[in-house]
């Protein structure tokens, strides 16, 4: 009992104040609660593809780093068989070479499954086209940034990003995002704004990243 008087009494208090409240004021609270739902239902949904693309960059890192320490011992021996040609060398020789290529593959089969810069603009206007309750305002490209910038590679990686500004209700947002993510090609999120300013349509703002071996600058209409 006591606790259900302490629920009422709570109840009572919130009520008060929201009688107390301006017109106007009232107002902001009624859009306030929703799209704070709202927005946390969304984040928890794409929170998860914010983690991917830092994940995966490390991950190439990662691997880079690999084959360039295999690349530095790979010549480190092919300079002592020119002084000293002996069988165990030779071997060792053979199995970095192994590894280097399995490397290699592996590297350009990831990279083989992200979609390209160029074709990033089209796809995200096709993904516009069929979501027909949004309002595409804004696509401008991020200039591309190198990640293996700090290293000493014979690599060279990209990362190729596209800002959208669309308008819509929360659910047609929601399923356009899902839509992204579904795609047969990779594609990554960086950052989420979502904010309604008119409930039910929300702004929202988001970045869509994929990597590159080119630098070109993504063009877009």
């Amino acid at each position: 009992m006591i606790q259900s008087d302490d629920n009422v009494s709570w109840m009572q208090r919130i009520r008060v104040a929201y009688t107390g409240l301006a017109n106007r004021e009232k107002r902001l609270v009624f859009i306030a609660i929703p799209s704070l739902i709202l927005f946390l239902a969304l984040m928890w949904f794409v929170e998860p593809q914010f983690k991917t693309l830092a994940k995966v960059e490390r991950q190439i890192v990662y691997k880079e780093e690999q084959l360039s320490r295999i690349n530095a011992t790979q010549a480190e021996l092919v300079a002592e068989l020119k002084i000293d040609p002996d069988e165990k060398t030779k071997k060792r020789i053979a199995s970095l070479q192994g590894r280097l290529t399995a490397l290699e593959e592996k590297f350009k089969l990831e990279l083989g499954q992200l979609i390209s810069p160029q074709a990033m603009p089209l796809l995200l206007q096709q993904l516009f086209h069929n979501a027909t309750s949004l309002t595409l305002l804004k696509m401008e490209s991020i200039p591309p940034t190198q990640l293996f910038a700090e290293l000493t590679s014979n690599q060279t990686l990209f990362e190729h990003g596209i800002r959208l500004s669309f308008e819509g209700e929360y659910f047609a947002t929601r399923d356009f995002l899902k839509n992204a993510e579904n795609l047969g090609w990779k594609l990554y999120w960086r950052k989420l704004d979502y904010r309604v300013d008119e409930h039910p349509i929300a702004a929202t703002e988001v970045e869509l990243f994929t990597l590159s071996t080119e630098e070109a600058f993504i063009g877009v209409n």
